[in-house]
């Protein structure tokens, strides 16, 4: 029996799994730009299904009330490792971010040493969806999805 083809599969299947993982962008960099938050999501998980619904205004301003989250609509994140959040363009607040694990906790430090985990659920060209958990009422997930805001390209001039 000759082995040689299946070396040479086994070798072809590690060559192409190598190379699909350089190929990938790193969450690190499909994360930097402007994003843009469009919605929040509760899911409760005490309940045998999990329930999904989207969450009003009065509910956000109930779960953000004893955990810190920005109310920011922009959250501009800079290659220098620094967070913007912006609303209409004007600067709210800058902190540090980072990726941990293998790209999904995302870690903003605030400058009083506040750290605040979130769970990197998706994150595509166009789309960030990031989850925390919240102690609202009952036990649950909190999903907030953005989508990215795309450079204004300017005609170049001849």
């Amino acid at each position: 029996m000759r082995l040689g083809p299946i070396y040479l599969f086994f070798a072809l299947l590690l060559a192409l799994s190598v190379w699909f993982l350089l190929d990938q962008e790193s969450p690190e960099t499909l994360i930097l730009g402007d994003w843009e938050e469009i919605a929040w999501k509760y899911e409760k998980l005490d309940h045998g299904d999990v329930m999904d619904f989207d969450i009003d205004r009065l509910q956000k301003q109930e779960i953000i009330k004893n955990i810190i989250i920005h109310e920011a609509e922009t959250w501009r994140f800079n290659p220098d490792g620094t967070l913007s959040f912006l609303e209409e363009n004007e600067i709210k607040e800058n902190l540090k971010w980072n990726i941990k694990g293998r790209g999904h906790i995302l870690e903003l430090h605030h400058k009083n040493n506040i750290v605040e985990d979130y769970q990197v659920v998706q994150v595509t060209k166009d789309e960030l969806v990031v989850q925390f958990n919240s102690d609202l009422q009952v036990r649950g997930i909190v999903k907030m999805t953005f989508k990215r805001i795309p450079k204004k390209q300017y005609a170049q001039k001849i």
